[in-house]
């Protein structure tokens, strides 16, 4: 550990503090640490609405065990001042599409846990899209 100047302690000690505060991402429902209001079933039903009303490709994946929850999702960066970023919980609803040599795998509908909406949606490399662009 010397080639960067650090012990094994303190790179442990390091590493615990990363995890421990580092937003928690991807998490599975029985890991969420943090109170909700919505409930998984609530999240995939505002998910499968705005799918319906905008007529997007693909199939919502109803299965509760695929639904995946960010304590600190980042709806919106402001460059001047980090501290005002728009950062709040969100529920990861998975939209499965059909196997197609033209269309890419699934993607993923944002539902914001606070404005009990979709609030964006994920490429399957995890990028934003607009539905001007889907």
């Amino acid at each position: 550990m010397k080639k960067y100047g650090r012990t094994k302690e303190e790179l442990e000690r390091l590493i615990e503090t990363v995890n421990k505060d580092f937003p928690k991402h991807y998490r599975k429902i029985e890991e969420i640490s943090i109170h909700v209001l919505l409930t998984p079933e609530e999240a995939i039903e505002i998910a499968e609405n705005f799918h319906k009303k905008h007529g997007l490709d693909g199939t919502v994946n109803k299965q509760i065990d695929n639904l995946l929850f960010d304590e600190a999702y980042t709806f919106k960066v402001d460059k001047e001042n980090r501290e005002n970023d728009d950062i709040r919980p969100a529920w990861r609803v998975i939209v499965d599409l059909q196997s197609s040599p033209y269309l890419f795998e699934d993607y993923t509908l944002i539902v914001s846990d606070r404005d009990k909406a979709v609030m964006g949606m994920l490429d399957v490399n995890g990028h934003p899209v607009s539905l001007d662009n889907e």
